[in-house]
């Protein structure tokens, strides 16, 4: 079974529905996975809704930091989760969960710090843009227990050699909504996410692959056996590079987008 993981989207709900046919086609994808900020806002969804969009092959979906979770915490409460399965294909993953897809289980943990705007706490709602001390920490026990061979978040761990180098026109936003509000970016030339540093570490095994999105731009890096990659939000460009998780054989594939090239 072949699984294709998809960068940001941020509401081009339409689009990513032609991107999975398309993929389906030259490349027999049988599932999808979209790595955060796919776009829970309901305006976004509504509009989706209305356009009839419905996803060709199952499409699993974490939060990123740009959603409006604490709508997404409510509608997850009053049961849109199983409409979504049923009407559009797309199946919303929690922070944490794990999911058998073929012959793999996939680990999910989503959520990331703003950059571009101070963070929403939600400590009443118990849903904050990023991730927190408790998710990171459910994370590590329920992956260790289930030992994903894959991992998918939004953002990626920083301090562990990844160098993921920060926007150079980001840095502000991070010192203000990001170190001035009291949270760790990591250095500039090897950022992302302490909680994720944190679960890198606490993990008592290594899985195959970890792959992220977040930065909008393709990234590779391999760190003691994981090969980690990170997805760029490129939906129709016929020179990006897919990303497909081979369930059987448990491998990151990266093919180019245009097969006949």
């Amino acid at each position: 079974m072949r699984v294709l993981i998809v960068g940001d989207v941020h509401g081009q709900h339409r689009e990513l529905a032609g991107a999975l046919r398309q993929a389906q086609a030259d490349f027999r994808i049988e599932a999808a996975i979209q790595v955060g900020d796919f776009g829970f806002y309901p305006n976004l969804l509504g509009a989706a809704h209305g356009m009839g969009v419905r996803f060709p092959v199952p499409l699993h979906v974490i939060d990123g930091n740009h959603e409006d979770h604490a709508w997404l915490r409510r509608a997850l409460v009053k049961g849109a989760a199983r409409s979504w399965a049923r009407e559009r294909n797309l199946h919303y993953q929690p922070r944490p969960s794990v999911a058998q897809l073929g012959a793999s289980k996939v680990g999910f943990l989503g959520g990331a710090l703003h950059v571009d705007r101070p963070q929403k706490h939600n400590w009443l709602s118990g849903s904050p843009n990023y991730i927190s001390q408790r998710n990171r920490e459910q994370a590590v026990a329920l992956f260790n227990r289930e030992r994903p061979e894959l991992i998918v978040t939004h953002s990626c761990p920083a301090r562990i050699g990844l160098g993921l180098k920060s926007s150079p026109e980001m840095r502000l936003g991070v010192a203000e909504h990001i170190t001035a509000a009291g949270f760790d970016p990591g250095p500039a030339n090897d950022c992302g996410e302490i909680e994720l540093s944190r679960l890198w570490v606490e993990l008592a095994y290594q899985p195959r692959a970890w792959v992220f999105g977040h930065f909008h731009r393709a990234h590779e890096a391999m760190i003691e056996g994981t090969r980690f990659v990170g997805v760029s939000d490129e939906l129709v460009a016929l020179t990006r590079r897919l990303a497909i998780w081979d369930t059987e054989e448990k491998k990151l594939l990266l093919c180019p987008a245009d097969p006949s090239g």
